[in-house]
């Protein structure tokens, strides 16, 4: 059983798309990272 899992999740801010249909599934003991330049909205 994963210990989060995310299906097909999409997002638009002020009609510009974010996200388009994002999956991810994260087991436990496994180790993800969000990178992306300064100020583009990763702890969004």
């Amino acid at each position: 059983m994963a210990l989060l899992e995310l299906k097909e999740i999409s997002k638009e801010y002020s009609g510009k798309k974010v996200l388009d249909t994002v999956s991810l599934k994260i087991q436990s003991g496994d180790m993800k990272v969000v990178m992306g330049p300064s100020g583009c909205g990763k702890t969004t």
